[in-house]
């Protein structure tokens, strides 16, 4: 099921994904990193799609607040989304923002011959609950 909601075949890489079905509202949230907003599909946001209709259709939100380039960052396995009672939590990893500085480990470790980019942890939040 297609949950992004641009233009198909627009160029625009979406990957990395997780799903989190709320088991109160039996809505599907699904965060994914997603390069739509960039004409040359290198800066990444992390966009939440979320269907309340069991996946028929599913409506997009802007899950992180800016794009990042990510050239050179390892986003990979630092992912999480959980649902419940109308609430949806997740975490992701984004490139750090520029002029960020890694204090080193002092473990004595070589430095790789091209350092990577350093990534930080976000957290986003979303409250889908009807105001009583």
């Amino acid at each position: 099921m297609r949950v992004n909601d641009d233009p198909v075949h627009s160029g625009a890489d979406q990957f990395l994904q997780w799903m989190a079905v709320d088991p109160i509202d039996a809505s599907i949230n699904v965060q994914f990193y997603d390069r739509r907003d960039d004409p040359a599909n290198r800066k990444t946001r992390v966009t939440l799609a979320r269907s309340t209709d069991g996946g028929k259709t599913f409506t997009n939100y802007a899950w992180s607040d800016e794009p990042f380039a990510g050239e050179n960052a390892f986003l990979g396995d630092y992912e999480w989304c959980t649902a419940y009672g109308g609430r949806v939590h997740g975490i992701w990893a984004e490139a750090a923002p520029e002029g960020y500085e890694v204090t080193p480990s002092g473990r004595g470790t070589a430095a790789p011959a091209r350092p990577r980019t350093p990534t930080i942890i976000r957290v986003g939040t979303a409250d889908f609950r009807k105001p009583t």
